[in-house]
């Protein structure tokens, strides 16, 4: 008999927070957050690494690249202002490259990435509809192996199929934002 040892797996999680808008309304950027920070402090817990891409208007803005340090990421989320159009198509590519760039680093790490938002794409980067665009990126995605959740935050009570369809595309979880504030998404993750 012999002892081995294991190297516990390193988990990054990105997410990926929709400021346009649309996410001015209803508290939704309110709720957003705190689902954010509560994840967020389970991540320092597990010693996890986390990422933060927001997008609005016409950019998508990686305001923290991977790190551990939970303090700087509660401080940007603090910070995020919403307003304008969706680029999400921008976002996607931009959570790509950070995906990327995350394997590159830590080869091992499981990836986690988290998009919250109704998946109403209105800013295109080659001119093609803004959510087929955004589905493409997706599916690129989808390629690396991503653990992915899609949580909507569209508050009205038509149910827009823009979130689920990226979902589905993405071969995501999709989730609804109410559904998740109200249970425990670290069950839902994990």
């Amino acid at each position: 008999m012999a002892k081995v040892f294991s190297k516990k797996r390193q988990t990054s999680i990105l997410f990926v927070v929709d400021a346009s808008g649309s996410m001015g309304v209803e508290n939704l950027m309110s709720k957003t957050k705190g689902l954010v920070f509560s994840l967020l402090k389970d991540a320092y817990i597990r010693r996890e690494r986390v990422g933060f891409i927001t997008f609005r208007g016409t950019k998508a803005e990686l305001i923290l690249p991977f790190t551990r340090s939970i303090i700087l990421a509660q401080r940007e989320l603090k910070n995020i202002k919403t307003g304008g159009k969706t680029p999400l198509s921008l976002a996607l590519r931009k959570a790509l490259e950070e995906i990327k760039r995350e394997l590159l680093r830590e080869r091992d790490s499981e990836l986690i990435l988290l998009i919250f938002s109704d998946g109403r794409a209105n800013i295109s980067l080659s001119g093609m509809d803004p959510f087929e665009e955004a589905v493409l990126i997706g599916k690129k995605i989808l390629e690396k192996e991503v653990k992915t959740f899609v949580i909507d935050t569209d508050p009205t009570w038509i149910n827009y199929p823009y979130a689920k369809d990226l979902a589905k595309a993405m071969k995501a979880k999709y989730l609804k934002l109410k559904d998740v504030v109200e249970g425990n998404i670290r069950d839902i993750i994990y």
